[in-house]
């Protein structure tokens, strides 16, 4: 399988919430990094348990999930970066819109680097700053 055709299957398994495909799909010791590392709880390296402290703040705060919308992949032998747009409103009734980059790295086929760069100030907001008060 070539890395543009892997890096479609990863997004098509991300966007379906499908955990068990997006790990096949990656190597054992796949690095997780986030832009903005040291300004907000999520930037930098992600060990395991905070990718899934991440997705459950999404679930939380963002009960309807995001939609995500993949505008293009550009890929060679070692990586492939794919420009996304997603789009999520908050319980609260806040949009979170961004465009976000991913670049993927392989090894042997399977991805071994995922890097996400995004609106890092955006994110924090609305990930991790106060709920405005919502109405029952």
């Amino acid at each position: 399988m070539e890395n543009k055709e892997t890096a479609k299957k990863y997004f098509d398994a991300m966007v379906a919430g499908n955990f068990d495909e997006m790990n096949k799909l990656k190597t054992p010791d796949c690095v997780y990094w986030l832009g903005g590392e040291g300004s907000w709880p999520f930037g930098g390296y992600q060990s395991l348990e905070n990718q899934a402290k991440l997705w459950a703040t999404v679930a939380e705060r963002f009960p309807d999930g995001m939609k995500m919308t993949l505008q293009s992949i550009t890929a060679d032998e070692e990586r492939a970066a794919l420009y996304v747009h997603i789009r999520g409103i908050r319980k609260d009734g806040r949009i979170y819109e961004n465009h976000v980059m991913l670049l993927l790295t392989f090894k042997e086929g399977l991805i071994s680097g995922f890097y996400e760069y995004l609106d890092t100030i955006m994110v924090n907001e609305l990930f991790c700053g106060p709920m405005d008060d919502v109405k029952a």
